[in-house]
């Protein structure tokens, strides 16, 4: 899951930056992680952002089980990503969930049918659809099924009646009924399509298909203009995907990559029969492995969730997949020899396939084939101050006083777009003096040092925030996926702070203003709908720095050790143990024998991570335990031991407590003993545990869901379930 952190901080990939960028771009696709931060650049009137390409309105009763999933099915086949309630609709008051969906839609599709308007919900839909169409520019396509539309326009016929039910109920709220009226007459002058002038069903389904991802392609050009300083990229990009079949994009961490490789695959989507676009290839590489990888990539271009890591290299798969026409993109690859294994399996893809690689390392892209590489360089200046002031004046032109200033940091951010985009929302309604003194303190650093420009919005935070925003960074450093529900663990259920004398610190619904304020800062993105936090490399990196200057200057109240020198002077000199809350350790890169005694555990009151794992297991662990490990800090809640020497492990400590526990390759002979009760423990991983011979227990551990005993050889084949309720747990096994 770890992997050795870079030290060329402008080597890393930009992944999550480019919500600031553009909020353009990401507003109508399906692969973006959508992020509605204050300082995106919006077009006038339009919301933050876009969730999904498609709304779907239509009337349940009529349509949910035939035409309506029909459509449905054939939209995410093209790789269009749509909304469908799924949900029996009950009452007569809209959730306001589907109001905000609508509104955060590019298209909708309204599909009439004959009682469409004997639904409060479906007309006060329909009134919110045309409202986002004139407010915000949303495109609307009416599909008439089986009704005419004259008598949609007329409100009489088979329609009508359905439509004359409402009339009475709402008799009493005449405004109500004319805005529905009104509806309904504006619809019907819209371009649509007739389901009576298209037979049979299914061709209708495809021709609409067809006709979105038309549409969302000129939408697509259209917000592209928002780019600032790309288009000529993209379009040199595209005239490389025309005779090439592969093209590597390759520039510093913060130049703009994969914001490239976005826009290009949202220009080109529409002449594609399947797609694909796997972010943070690198991260996922590490967490789940080559195979896993490829079987979700394969799910993706395919829609098979059935498929499995068997199957990959199975004739059947290999098949289909030569029927197809792909584009799959890969972004943030930087080993040589994976983007080689990689395009083998791209081997496999139809005639006019195309593959679009992201990486920060030049020579990755060049030892893997012959194939096209494009290089992103860094804004010029035109349009690093255009993008500078977008974020720093929210408009094209700098405030009055501020031409010089503005031009000064530009200079300084040497074109870029991360750099420019930071200050810039740094600097937005500050005063002059705040701006000069921000310039002198940049003029104290190193030309290039990207960190302290960075650091800038860190040094806006409190104490508090500071910290959260330090441990953000070690557990994505670590490959973990961040929700809100990962930092409530880590800070409570309820949101609270773990201190020295293990008292809780009650931030309360503080926690989520925590998080704004990282957000508005722009140290973090939010994607509202996976409720996970990202962080760009260039920032991470630079919350790492921070914390590892701290070890050795100030208060050790909050220590996060990764690097074995430090681990090595942190425990040779034996001040500050007790305020260590993250301890990892690669022991496959230890450069010297590291002696730990079991007896500082007791002291190591604030643990709440602990990782001693090897990158490569071919080599030895230099990790020695000093005495017999008898105790667990009460606080620590994710705890992996790779080839733990002992037999048993301390967990009755940290029952409470423990959410993770990953001991693989371990001398464990025994968990826990059945009287110990784990109320968030959640996943177990003993594989190749050879010592093994019984699992405890489980209905002591209410919230387990994952299990991994692959090549635990002495355990017994019925120690596995001890209630019915159980049965769901996913357990990977193997005799």
């Amino acid at each position: 899951m770890l992997r050795e952190a870079s030290l060329i901080l402008l080597g890393v990939s930009i992944h999550k930056a480019i919500r600031f960028i553009s909020h353009s771009l990401n507003s109508n696709q399906a692969v973006a992680v959508n992020d509605s931060s204050n300082d995106d650049v919006s077009q006038t009137g339009s919301p933050s952002a876009t969730k999904y390409d498609v709304f779907l309105s239509f009337r349940g009763e009529d349509t949910r089980q035939t035409f309506a999933s029909h459509l449905y099915k054939e939209l995410l086949n093209a790789g269009i990503h749509t909304f469908m309630d799924h949900e029996l609709r009950k009452g007569d008051q809209i959730k306001p969930v589907l109001l905000r969906t609508i509104e955060e839609s590019e298209i909708s599709v309204i599909i009439f049918s004959r009682n469409y308007a004997s639904s409060t919900w479906c007309m006060d839909e329909l009134v919110h659809i045309l409202e986002c169409k004139e407010k915000f520019g949303r495109v609307v396509i009416p599909i008439f099924y089986n009704v005419d539309p004259s008598n949609i326009r007329k409100q009489n016929g088979s329609f009508g009646n359905g439509f004359n039910v409402l009339k009475q109920r709402f008799k009493d709220n005449q405004e109500k009924l004319q805005k529905w009226t009104n509806a309904l007459v504006q619809s019907t002058s819209l371009s649509g399509w007739d389901s009576n002038s298209l037979k049979p069903e299914f061709k209708l389904v495809e021709e609409i298909a067809k006709d979105i991802l038309r549409k969302l392609k000129h939408k697509s050009s259209s917000h592209l203009e928002g780019l600032v300083g790309f288009s000529c990229h993209i379009e040199n990009i595209e005239k490389l995907l025309a005779d090439a079949r592969i093209v590597g994009i390759w520039g510093m961490g913060g130049a703009g990559k994969t914001t490239l490789a976005k826009a290009v695959f949202q220009q080109l989507r529409a002449q594609f029969d399947a797609l694909s676009f796997i972010e943070k290839v690198n991260e996922k590489l590490a967490r789940i492995g080559f195979d896993e990888l490829v079987k979700n990539c394969l799910k993706d271009i395919l829609k098979d969730e059935d498929i499995s890591i068997y199957d990959i290299k199975s004739n059947y798969v290999k098949s289909r997949l030569e029927r197809k026409k792909i584009l799959l993109a890969l972004d943030d690859v930087d080993n040589s020899v994976i983007v080689e294994d990689l395009i083998k399996v791209c081997d496999w893809f139809g005639k006019g396939s195309r593959i679009i690689i992201t990486s920060r390392n030049k020579q990755a892209l060049k030892n893997a084939s012959s194939f096209s590489t494009y290089h992103v360089p860094g804004l010029n200046f035109r349009d690093a101050i255009h993008l500078f002031h977008l974020k720093s004046f929210k408009q094209q032109e700098p405030s009055e006083g501020y031409i010089e200033l503005s031009k000064s940091v530009v200079e300084y951010c040497q074109g870029n777009p991360l750099a420019l985009v930071v200050l810039g929302c740094f600097l937005y309604r500050r005063e002059k003096e705040e701006w000069k003194r921000a310039l002198e303190k940049l003029n104290e650093a190193p030309p290039k040092d990207i960190v302290d420009v960075l650091k800038l919005s860190y040094d806006g935070l409190d104490e508090e925030q500071q910290n959260m925003f330090l441990d953000l960074a070690f557990l994505l450093k670590e490959g973990f996926y961040i929700s809100v529900n990962l930092i409530r663990q880590i800070y409570g259920e309820e949101g609270v702070c773990i201190s020295a004398n293990v008292i809780r610190q009650i931030y309360g619904s503080f926690v989520d203003i925590e998080i704004s304020v990282l957000r508005e800062k722009s140290l973090i993105s939010f994607d509202n709908y996976t409720d996970c936090i990202g962080m760009h490399n260039l920032v991470m990196e630079m919350g790492l720095e921070i914390a590892r200057r701290q070890l050795f200057s100030g208060p050790k109240t909050h220590v996060r050790l990764w690097r074995h020198e430090d681990i090595y002077e942190f425990f040779s000199h034996g001040k500050g143990i007790g305020g260590i809350r993250f301890l990892s350790l690669d022991l496959s890169k230890t450069r010297r024998r590291t002696a730990l005694r079991a007896s500082n555990f007791r002291k190591m009151h604030k643990l709440i991570f602990l990782k001693f794992h090897k990158s490569d297991r071919r080599k030895p662990s230099e990790l020695t335990i000093c005495d017999k490990l008898d105790y667990l800090p009460e606080e620590l809640r994710f705890l992996t031991w790779e080839e733990y020497p002992f037999p048993y492990v301390p967990l009755h400590f940290c029952s409470e407590n423990l959410s993770s526990l990953d001991m693989p390759k371990s001398n464990v002979r025994q968990l826990w003993n059945e009287n110990q009760h784990f109320p968030n423990l959640k996943r177990i991983s003993l594989w190749d545990s050879e010592h093994l011979t019984a699992l405890p227990d489980l209905s002591h551990a209410p919230k387990i869901r994952a299990i991994n005993v692959m090549g635990c050889s002495k355990l017994k084949k019925n120690q596995f379930f001890n209630s019915p309720e159980q049965h769901f747990i996913d357990i990977d096994r193997t005799w």
